[in-house]
């Protein structure tokens, strides 16, 4: 059954899904701080592809300081730049 799901969904949108997170990826590794984020997006596009029969499994390490540093960032500059999209 989860092939079927899976060639329904690479059908309707899935593909192109996953190829915009790999082409994201490989964009953020054109710099060397980018490459973490580049690499983990590259994992996100290839489990974007097929979808179904995949489990996702949280890190161990998942938790620790820069983890939750660089997260918060993110988040920041994330409200930052939708407000300032919106705003001009």
């Amino acid at each position: 059954m989860s092939l079927i799901g899976n060639i329904i969904w690479l059908i309707f949108g899935g593909f192109l899904s996953g190829l915009g997170y790999i082409i994201g990826g490989l964009s953020l590794c054109a710099t060397i701080v980018g490459i973490p984020f580049g690499i983990q997006t590259i994992k996100i596009g290839i489990s974007t592809m097929t979808p179904f029969g995949k489990e996702n499994v949280v890190s161990p390490d998942s938790g620790n300081l820069i983890n939750t540093t660089l997260n918060v960032i993110w988040v920041i500059l994330l409200v930052f730049l939708s407000l300032n999209s919106i705003l001009n």
